[in-house]
């Protein structure tokens, strides 16, 4: 191997490195969505382990620390709160109040990798069937394979609607994902007195990134002294 070979051996160790250490162990994100300027909804497993969770502004690289208010761990779903308001009010959509039927067409989004692509995820999904368990929850089983880091997700309806929150993918079959229903979103919202301030159709500024781990935090946002 020559010396440019060499060279271009130890860069990459070097950025490798540099990823360990920024992002360290114990890593972990999802995508969540804003219900007002200071709610936010996303999936319980995303937050559950970590005491330090924040939403990551991508497009201002910040993080703005937040806290569980309720959640319901057989639902998967977490209504979080901003410990402080963000510096600019948040895109927020409209959230569907009704059930989808069978054959919807969905659209989900999300970030599965927010310090290393800032792009959105997009991927169709289309609702095969609804499942229920003990009691009143159900989940929509779909057609589409979420990916890692996507959890917690909106999942939009043709009209802009957010039809449904990304859970899983499915073990149960091949190319299928389970979502939470909008119906549990604001069954969730209702419980805590928390109303809905839609202030955008644009859809893809109302997908944001839930960030967890203190070595993220400790690396990446030392001002914090977490």
């Amino acid at each position: 191997m020559g010396k440019s070979g060499n060279i271009m051996k130890h860069l990459i160790a070097i950025i490798l490195a540099f990823a360990a250490m920024t992002f360290g162990e114990g890593f972990h994100n999802g995508t969540g969505f804003f219900v007002n300027s200071e709610y936010i909804v996303t999936a319980y497993h995303v937050v559950e382990d970590y005491d330090h969770n924040c939403y990551y502004d991508i497009q201002n690289d910040s993080c703005y620390k937040v806290h569980i208010v309720d959640y319901d761990a057989e639902t998967d779903i977490v209504l979080l709160k901003l410990d402080d308001e963000p510096v600019e009010m948040p895109r927020v959509c409209r959230i569907e109040h009704s059930e989808l039927p069978i054959g919807s067409k969905l659209t989900s989004y999300g970030y599965p990798e927010p310090f290393l692509d800032h792009d959105l995820t997009i991927i169709p999904m289309n609702i095969r069937v609804q499942y229920r368990y003990d009691g009143d929850y159900s989940y929509y089983r779909t057609t589409g394979t979420l990916q890692l880091g996507m959890s917690g997700g909106p999942n939009f309806t043709t009209d802009g609607r957010i039809g449904g929150m990304s859970k899983s993918i499915s073990t149960m079959e091949q190319n299928t994902s389970n979502l939470v229903k909008s119906t549990e979103v604001i069954r969730l919202l209702r419980k805590n007195g928390v109303r809905e301030y839609p202030n955008t159709r644009n859809v893809k500024n109302c997908v944001i990134s839930i960030v967890n781990s203190i070595k993220v935090f400790k690396s990446a946002h030392d001002e914090w002294g977490v």
